[in-house]
């Protein structure tokens, strides 16, 4: 990946990256059964299927079944492509090839259980106890050795006239200048297992073998390596194996496929990457393309290289495609599992926080671009958050979420939701918020008030910060619901945070977002009161002192909520803020969190503790993240807890990784969920895109990563 740290400009300089996508084929894109057991490409480039119910070729976004005049619709037993441009296929107990367009049943008249070509021409097939070979011109298929009663599962051919075969008895190996077999026990010095299932040979004779423990390099002499978990192999039981020319090896298990690339792991599971997690064939297209056969149908992953000004820009078409709701941009349920456009988008419990997210973003990508339309974007939500504190009629208090009578969902939630019906009687408004929805609002208000607002807009956003203030300063410092009293988080009160116990844990987090507000509320309306409200809080009840220890929980994966938040309000609060002292202490609180949550790679902690410290901030972790995110964002159902690169994590029984898993082989979620977790997520789910335009902008507008705009 060409990128890099440009040090005139202490700007991180990106490139393009590989992008993952797939997709699958079942019975209704013409594959004879979805149960796919064997896979070859062609010398042409065609890819050939091997199903239960027979053959199948990919031609025109579709496959083709043979039907007269080739081997019949049953089960395939093996499937080979040769150097020659043939293709070979065991089926109903014989052998047959297709060639110049044609299918003929071969002369060896038995079914092949594995064949292989060495260097030399010589092709070689595994049928009934005996290896046979052919070479061309030579009249036919001639016997060189029987190997016994083993079941020939694999083979591979190097050099001139070496054999190596993967069998359920262990390796087999034709060797010498009179061949004969020599089989390879297990043992210390020796192959890792004799349950061998694939092979393949490089360009310099060393011999991978995948086995039900592991992965055995053995190089023809008596030297064996063995990768397993321990050295990063995610899944031991390797039961398909393929190699590209460009170094890559690829590895199917009954828990997904793996890549071995530049001497990196990756880990492809679940649906976000197969139909199925069983890899039972593995092929390469000459067109960079990967194939998997799996039981319930087959997958075709391709690396389309882009920028992350591209990936933004494909975020924010499925924003407008997929995930707006009145201009609310959250995530939704899929009607149809792993379908992004069956999608219905939430009616949120906080529609504050992550519209607030949205309009931030389209407000740096404006200030980044002069994109008008990015503008707009941002214009119509930050008025849909507006019309979170109108719908309430109690002046300062916004809801949490909002119903109109022309939604299904109108009337049925009910008042012991905390759903109320608007004065007007258009809609239904979600109590009970919390401090999340004060902090979207705050955040969004500043970030496009200076941005991206035009006067009419400034206006407007003077006015809904006011009224928040006012609300909170006037009620204790609280927010207080139609009913008066507080609600169950958005409590900021010093008689509470400092003097009551059961608020102890929330003293440093709600102390950091009352500052914030009120440092928000004296820039944006210029009023002097909440200036004075505000150094009153830090003199007479150290709510700055407060935010030293803002974090709590010692562990990264703690908290994750209230990372959010504090990393949220840190912003405005440290922009605003000029005063040399205030903010050595802010500084110090921001550095504590950010190197409690540096092994997270969060591109938005990053982000935020590079823009507002000016020092290194893990940029380039950053940038990885983002460019590991998928690009479909469905939360796919994922499960790593059973990855034997992970059995030694000390965390692994509470169900926590050491260290969070690259994006796109975790769960999905959003900043406010533990990057840590091995196992979660729903193929009824999909998440909206603002996760990667938040942190992408965010960087962008404070210089951290430079890209060419489109």
């Amino acid at each position: 990946m060409p990128y890099g740290w440009n040090k005139r400009t202490s700007t991180y300089v990106l490139d393009r990256y590989p992008q993952g996508e797939r997709t699958f084929y079942r019975t209704a894109d013409g594959l004879p059964s979805d149960n796919v057991t064997h896979l070859a490409v062609a010398g042409n480039g065609d890819v050939w299927a091997a199903t239960s119910a027979g053959l199948a070729r990919y031609a025109g976004g579709r496959f083709e079944p043979v039907r007269d005049g080739g081997p019949p619709a049953a089960p395939a037993s093996m499937l080979y492509a040769d150097r020659q441009g043939g293709l070979w296929a065991s089926v109903a107990g014989a052998l047959y090839r297709f060639e110049s367009g044609q299918w003929r049943e071969d002369a060896l008249f038995a079914a092949a259980d594995a064949m292989a070509e060495d260097d030399a021409g010589t092709l070689f097939a595994a049928s009934e106890g005996m290896l046979f070979s052919l070479r061309s011109g030579t009249g036919g298929w001639r016997k060189e050795r029987g190997y016994g009663d083993v079941r020939v599962r694999a083979m591979a051919a190097f050099g001139e006239r070496s054999v190596y075969m993967a069998t359920d008895r262990g390796l087999y190996a034709l060797l010498g200048k009179r061949p004969r077999w020599y089989d390879i026990p297990a043992g210390d010095t020796g192959m890792i297992s004799n349950d061998t299932r694939c092979l393949f040979v490089d360009r310099f004779g060393h011999i991978w073998v995948g086995t039900d423990i592991g992965v055995c390099i053995h190089d023809d002499t008596d030297f064996f390596y063995r990768l397993d978990g321990s050295k990063g192999l995610p899944h031991e039981d390797v039961r398909a194996m393929a190699a590209g020319e460009d170094g890559v090896r690829w590895f199917g298990t009954p828990a997904g496929a793996i890549r071995l690339q530049d001497g990196k792991w990756n880990y492809f599971a679940s649906k976000r990457w197969l139909p199925h997690d069983r890899v039972q064939a593995i092929a390469l297209g000459t067109d960079g393309a990967v194939w998997f056969g799996t039981p319930e149908g087959l997958a075709k992953l391709t690396f389309r290289p882009m920028t992350l000004r591209e990936k933004a820009d494909h975020y924010d078409e499925l924003i407008e495609r997929h995930h707006k709701r009145f201009h609310y941009v959250n995530g939704g349920k899929l009607k149809e599992p792993c379908s992004l456009p069956s999608i219905v988008v939430e009616i949120s419990d906080n529609d504050g926080l992550w519209t607030g997210d949205y309009v931030a973003a389209q407000s740096f990508k404006y200030a980044v671009t002069g994109d008008e339309a990015a503008r707009e974007r941002a214009k119509r939500s930050v008025h849909a958050m507006l019309d979170l504190l109108d719908v309430t009629g109690r002046p300062g208090f916004m809801a949490r979420s909002i119903i109109h009578r022309s939604e299904p969902e109108f009337g049925v939630k009910g008042p012991r939701h905390e759903w109320r019906l608007s004065a007007d009687g258009e809609w239904e408004w979600k109590g009970d918020a919390s401090s999340d929805e004060a902090v979207g609002h705050f955040y969004a208000y500043a970030i496009y008030y200076d941005l991206a607002a035009d006067e009419r807009d400034k206006e407007r956003i003077r006015s809904a910060v006011r009224a928040i203030t006012d609300h909170i300063a006037e009620n204790g410092f609280c927010l207080t619901d139609i009913d008066g009293l507080p609600t169950t988080w958005a409590v900021w009160a010093p008689e509470k945070l400092n003097h009551d116990s059961k608020w102890w844990e929330q003293r440093g987090i709600n102390s950091l977002e009352l500052l914030s507000f009120l440092k928000t509320a004296a820039h944006v309306t210029g009023d002097d009161k909440y200036e004075r409200l505000y150094r009153d809080l830090v003199i007479r009840h150290h709510y700055a002192l407060n935010t030293l220890d803002e974090k709590i929980a010692k562990h990264p994966a703690s908290g994750s909520i209230d990372d959010n938040l504090a990393f949220h309000v840190y912003v405005p609060l440290l922009l605003y803020e000029t005063d040399p002292d205030l903010r050595s202490i802010y500084l110090m609180s921001l550095e504590r969190h950010w190197q409690l949550e540096r092994p997270e790679r969060s591109p938005l902690w990053n982000a935020v503790y590079g823009a507002l410290a000016g020092r290194m901030c893990d940029i380039e972790a950053a940038v990885r993240s983002l460019a590991e995110l998928p690009l479909d964002l469905v939360c796919y159902s994922i499960a790593n807890s059973v990855r034997a690169d992970l059995r030694e994590g000390k965390e692994l029984h509470l169900g926590l990784a050491e260290s969070p898993l690259p994006a796109d082989e975790r769960p999905l979620h959003k900043p406010d969920k533990s990057p840590y977790r091995l196992d979660g997520g729903s193929d009824g789910w999909a998440e909206d895109g603002t996760m990667f335009l938040h942190p992408y902008w965010l960087a962008r507008y404070f210089g951290l990563i430079a890209e060419p705009d489109l």
